[in-house]
């Protein structure tokens, strides 16, 4: 019994059309950019301020001091 030969593909490696037919990145606008840190600001300062409690927790100074 002999096995089928495996047919290969002419575009072995690559992912997408390459040259004029290919489709340009997508711009990035400022407003796009807004919209980003608008919805980042909120999850990464709440872990800022976890991590500065944690770190004033190991330190045995349980509250900040300034307020």
């Amino acid at each position: 019994m002999r096995a089928a030969p495996v047919k290969t593909s002419g575009s072995a490696g690559r992912t997408g059309p390459s040259g004029p037919e290919a489709a340009p990145p997508p711009r990035v606008t400022a407003a796009d950019i807004e919209e980003l840190a608008r919805r980042l600001l909120d999850p990464v300062s709440r872990l800022i301020r976890a991590d500065l409690r944690r770190g004033r927790e190991r330190s045995g100074r349980l509250h900040d001091g300034r307020r």
